[in-house]
């Protein structure tokens, strides 16, 4: 049971950040301004939908509109299938439809999770099969074969032979891929050894200083993934996941200031990164700072008014506001 929730955690952390995308914005007035363009997108599409119910772009557009909304997740794998129907040799869509396959795992009972993984398999499979260039798709599909146990279609030397087949396409990301892999064998000191060995060929590149950070954050040597995860700022200054990242470490180091800075800056790269607001009011609140608590939980219902998270907002409103 664990070993099964594993794969899609893991899996589905990984296929979140893989097409990160960078905004720079500077100001709450454009964060809000583009959020609304964003929700209005989602509007202009599911019209586009009411006057041709197979516009493939539309539905993939609606798809990944609803993955950044995790009460709206079955929404997201509607629409996603649906693109896959009209187009299935479109690597994109099969990949972006695993991606949601993978977020639904939380929302769905012990029983129906190996036929998910089933699905999540055959969709990274099908992405890499359509466009077998991306190194993207097949470190997807890695990922699956490093979290998964043997008898959902998991192996370590499938993983391996994928990393292997990444270095036609980029030596570079192939060592990363063999280091992930590595750490989820136990071989760490081969992986440390490849971390630092793609850190040494492009140290200009962030995919290494992120991997590495991540590493480290798993076996919970929070300065290490600190040290890594600035780097990854460093390197990637206007991706939001590079903020938020830094943000996750500094909140396991009980460094809750530089955490709200964090999460903030990853806010202001990518305002469609909601979420953001309510772990930032649950920072002001464990920092005792109720109204600045209050106002991040407002803020946050008022962009998302629906769902079960939405619902805990109103709640600490409350709470907090007889405080």
């Amino acid at each position: 049971m664990v070993t099964i929730r594993r794969v899609f955690y893991r899996t589905a952390l990984f296929l979140l950040a893989a097409h990160a995308g960078a905004q720079t914005i500077v100001t709450q007035k454009i964060q809000h301004e583009q959020l609304r363009t964003f929700i209005d997108s989602k509007r202009q599409y599911e019209q586009e939908l009411e006057k041709n119910a197979r516009n493939v772009d539309a539905h993939y557009r609606l798809g990944l509109a609803y993955l950044r909304e995790p009460q709206n997740i079955e929404k997201a794998i509607e629409h996603l299938e649906r693109a896959v129907e009209l187009d299935e040799h479109n690597a994109e869509y099969h990949f972006r439809l695993a991606e949601a396959y993978s977020a639904d795992f939380s929302f769905t009972n012990i029983f129906r999770m190996p036929f998910i993984a089933a699905k999540v398999k055959a969709q990274l499979e099908a992405a890499v099969k359509y466009d077998p260039q991306s190194p993207v798709y097949r470190d997807g599909l890695i990922q699956y074969y490093t979290f998964a146990p043997a008898i959902m279609g998991g192996s370590f030397k499938k993983a391996h032979e994928q990393a292997e087949m990444i270095a036609n396409t980029d030596v570079y990301l192939s060592i990363l891929a063999h280091a992930g892999i590595y750490v989820e064998e136990g071989e760490r000191e081969k992986a440390v050894e490849l971390f630092r060995k793609a850190i040494r060929m492009r140290p200009k590149n962030w995919q290494a200083y992120q991997r590495f950070g991540a590493y480290y954050l798993t076996i919970n040597q929070l300065d290490n993934a600190i040290v890594q995860f600035l780097k990854h700022v460093e390197t990637a200054p206007d991706a939001a996941d590079s903020y938020e990242n830094l943000g996750r470490a500094y909140v396991r180091k009980r460094m809750y200031n530089e955490a709200i800075t964090s999460y903030q800056k990853a806010l202001e790269k990518n305002p469609t990164l909601v979420s953001l607001l309510f772990r930032i009011a649950q920072l002001y609140e464990f920092k005792g700072a109720n109204n600045d608590a209050v106002r991040h939980y407002e803020k946050y219902v008022e962009l998302v008014p629906t769902g079960q998270i939405a619902d805990d907002a109103r709640k600490k409103i409350s709470e907090l506001s007889r405080n």
